[in-house]
């Protein structure tokens, strides 16, 4: 994908191309400062508690309040697993990601209304972490959050490649623009049917072993604040 998964190689040109330089095209300069975006990388942090929180963080158990249900997979009908959970930069709710891990490929995981995936949204306050259903592939076997890194670039993928640590340790990032590794695929709001409002995109995460099951993609979430506030995520390779 782009400049992540790509190698560019060389053209070979015979002898009557260099002679006449008709191929020869000028290096792509600097993106002009018009192009340019503020794009806000979530970098792993692997300090975080056990605790209940209100921030953005992956694995664990999920923070909710009173009344919340584990989701259930609409096609299998086990409990989905809970994958992490983002807060957007100012708001007062959170979104908590779910997805059906226990038949992969068999759920329409990667669908955002497929059923076999889910975002819980729950008030920033008052939270207390859920308990898990005894049944099924319900939690990741890690626990880490996320701080902020500020990168100008042209678009995400850019920024990613930019990054001076392991990749590995870029876990998305929240707010801007969707860098989409195929088409524009955002989904529309169950309530309003209007296009739903980009909150993050998400890699699989710091470690392979307990990475979420992308297929090698992203991860996209939405929002809509018609009436409440709603999300929906899909998740394209």
């Amino acid at each position: 994908w782009k400049n992540r998964r790509c190698s560019r190689t060389p053209v070979r040109m015979n002898l009557f191309q260099k002679i006449l330089g008709t191929f020869q095209k000028p290096q792509a300069g600097p993106a002009p400062e018009s192009a340019l975006n503020t794009i806000a990388l979530l970098i792993v942090d692997r300090n975080v508690t056990a605790d209940a929180s209100p921030e953005t963080r992956f694995g664990g158990l999920p923070s909710a309040g009173e009344g919340f249900a584990w989701p259930r997979c609409r096609s299998c009908g086990e409990p989905m697993q809970f994958q992490g959970q983002i807060r957007p930069p100012g708001a007062l709710h959170l979104h908590l990601i779910f997805m059906c891990t226990n038949h992969p490929g068999e759920c329409d995981q990667f669908e955002a209304d497929g059923g076999g995936n889910a975002v819980i949204t729950v008030p920033a306050d008052g939270l207390q972490l859920a308990t898990p259903p005894a049944e099924g592939e319900t939690l990741r076997d890690t626990r880490y959050g996320a701080r902020l890194l500020t990168v100008v670039a042209q678009e995400y993928s850019d920024a990613f490649s930019a990054y001076a640590g392991r990749r590995r340790e870029v876990l998305g990032q929240i707010g801007g623009a969707a860098d989409w590794i195929q088409h524009d695929d955002t989904p529309a709001c169950s309530a309003c049917k209007a296009p739903m409002q980009f909150v993050a995109q998400l890699e699989p995460g710091p470690d392979y072993q307990t990475e979420m099951n992308f297929a090698g993609g992203c991860g996209y979430l939405f929002e809509c604040r018609c009436s409440g506030v709603s999300g929906k995520f899909l998740w394209q390779c």
